[in-house]
């Protein structure tokens, strides 16, 4: 049974058709815990990793470094829909083999790398004006999406098969595969649609991971969480301090320089837990950034 309450990091395999915040509901309900969060959101037609918090470590995930997210994709060639995806109506345009766009498709997938404007999709969760763009999608309502700036660090083409395109592509936090798939599409005159999307990797993290908690829809109380270490997840330098500074840290006191080799930000961790994050405050003292206790 599981009864570890206390807060840690969680890596799972988000199943096909759940939204992001059906898994952050079904670890909060089943395991009893006040507070569960998310890393990044995953679209209910994708499956794969999506690292979870639970109580206090939800205020920890402006320190993760590595936020990169590496994706597998399987693209169908001449459809459209609203949303990008198979997830709404297809409209058929035409018929395409994918073996016959070879070389621009390889070409499309190299000069994604590097930064670029993205246009999100308008059936997404970002948020214009305090409401989702989906919720605009859904009443027609007529809005200005903003762009962003994303990078995409890596792509691989690894198959071509009937009006199908398969490929590999690490992005920033951020980007929306379906507008890339959509770009993909427009780059060879015709339309294009998300198939399958399958989140790999998110920074460090890989999806065969020891760790990865599997068969979600089956999870209930009885089952064992496998929590990570947060190690893994916060790459920053660490001070290790005696339970006698519990009230001391929760209280938000200045410590002293000499307890830091450098003036950057620190875990200082009681009991192998996180229990606050301090960053220079003065040339004597660093003041909390995060007080989790």
């Amino acid at each position: 049974m599981q009864l570890d309450l206390k807060p840690n990091f969680y890596l799972l395999d988000k199943p096909k058709t759940w939204t992001s915040q059906d898994l952050c509901t079904k670890l909060k309900k089943n395991y009893k815990f006040k507070k569960v969060g998310h890393s990044g959101t995953l679209d209910p037609n994708a499956d794969g990793l999506m690292l979870l918090a639970t109580n206090g470590y939800t205020k920890l995930f402006d320190y993760i470094p590595h936020t990169n997210k590496a994706y597998k994709v399987t693209a169908i060639l001449g459809y459209s829909s609203p949303t990008l995806d198979v997830d709404s109506e297809l409209t058929f345009h035409e018929s395409i083999d994918a073996k016959n766009f070879s070389h621009d498709i390889k070409k499309f997938l190299t000069n994604l790398i590097g930064e670029s404007i993205q246009t999100p999709p308008i059936y997404s969760a970002v948020k214009v004006k305090g409401k989702r763009l989906y919720k605009y999608a859904r009443k027609a309502e007529e809005v200005d999406i903003p762009t962003r700036t994303i990078k995409v660090d890596k792509t691989e083409l690894t198959s071509l098969e009937d009006n199908k395109v398969t490929f590999e592509i690490t992005v920033s936090k951020g980007t929306y595969i379906r507008s890339i798939v959509e770009d993909l599409g427009e780059f060879l005159n015709t339309k294009a649609v998300v198939e399958s999307l399958t989140r790999t990797a998110i920074g460090n993290l890989k999806i065969n991971h020891e760790k990865l908690n599997k068969n979600i829809q089956n999870m209930d109380y009885e089952t064992n969480l496998h929590k990570l270490d947060w190690r893994e997840v916060i790459d920053l330098p660490i001070v290790e301090l005696d339970q006698d500074m519990i009230d001391v840290i929760k209280n938000g006191q200045l410590l002293s320089n000499d307890i830091f080799m450098n003036k950057e930000k620190y875990i200082l961790s009681i009991n192998n837990d996180i229990s606050a994050i301090y960053k220079p405050f003065n040339e004597n003292n660093f003041k909390p950034d995060k007080v989790l206790i």
